[in-house]
């Protein structure tokens, strides 16, 4: 399951001229973009094994720096509008937003519920005993 790369598409899907980057960059980030990095996962037993798993993630904006304050505005106003939920997925749930170092930051969870694998053999052998019944016999 790659959620980053859930939340890279929906991105794309409202802006989508934008640059997404999901690993640092050695000469720096391309401005106006967004970097998105994962920041911890949590996880919640319910019954009947099933869990309640939450992945927080950080949405970096870097904006236009011949406009910072306004670009990041608006930026925040369409995230808002429009990064609501990661489509066919999950909602996008406490959307939090910050000015860190001249950039938009945004921090967010993307919350599932899940099942763990079962990697335990099924079944590996079928012994039977018996035959096909006959309906003239009861």
């Amino acid at each position: 399951m790659d959620i980053i790369g859930r939340i890279g598409q929906q991105l794309k899907v409202l802006f989508p001229d934008m640059t997404i980057y999901r690993k640092n960059q050695k000469g720096g980030f391309k401005e106006p973009s967004f970097f998105v990095s994962k920041i911890t996962t949590t996880r919640v037993p319910e019954l009947f094994g099933r869990q309640k798993r939450g992945y927080q993630y950080q949405l970096v904006y870097f904006p236009n720096p011949d406009d910072a304050e306004s670009d990041m505005e608006r930026m925040e106003d369409q995230l808002l509008d429009g990064f609501t939920q990661l489509d066919d997925f999950a909602p996008i749930c406490d959307l939090d937003f910050q000015i860190v170092d001249g950039a938009l930051t945004a921090t967010f969870s993307v919350n599932v519920w899940a099942y763990p694998e079962d990697h335990t053999p099924k079944q590996r052998t079928l012994e039977y005993h018996g035959g096909i019944a006959d309906d003239k016999q009861v």
